[in-house]
């Protein structure tokens, strides 16, 4: 389980990401995860639901760095990632924030590695 230190790191990382102009038409917002372990954040001008390459149709990446996953805070195996990846984006979206409103008027907000399946997050 994350850290409360590690989770406003987190918010902070992301609050920055997404106060940079997001383009027109973005609709979906992906959280992609890579090893060694990072996540970034990136919007696209489609969603479809049965289809995850929708995440190729890129139209917002911000210039930040990727968030550094530290295996103490997020564990040593994809899957635990994946699940912290998740516990950490939900917790963003719980939290009152200007970024927070930014993902929830998408049409979906998911997460996953770059080269495996998305996991919907939003709406619930």
């Amino acid at each position: 389980m994350p850290t409360p230190t590690f989770q406003a790191a987190f918010n902070s990382w992301l609050d920055a990401a997404l106060a940079q102009p997001i383009q027109a038409g973005v609709v979906a917002f992906s959280f992609n995860l890579a090893e060694p372990w990072s996540i970034e954040v990136i919007g696209a001008k489609s969603y479809a639901e049965e289809d995850s390459d929708w995440a190729c149709d890129e139209a917002f990446r911000p210039k930040i760095s990727n968030f550094d996953l530290h295996e103490s805070e997020v564990g040593d195996d994809w899957e635990s990632v994946l699940e912290s990846g998740k516990k950490i984006i939900l917790a963003y979206l719980d939290r009152p924030s200007a970024g927070s409103a930014i993902l929830k008027k998408s049409e979906a907000v998911c997460v996953g590695f770059v080269d495996g399946d998305l996991h919907k997050l939003w709406p619930r």
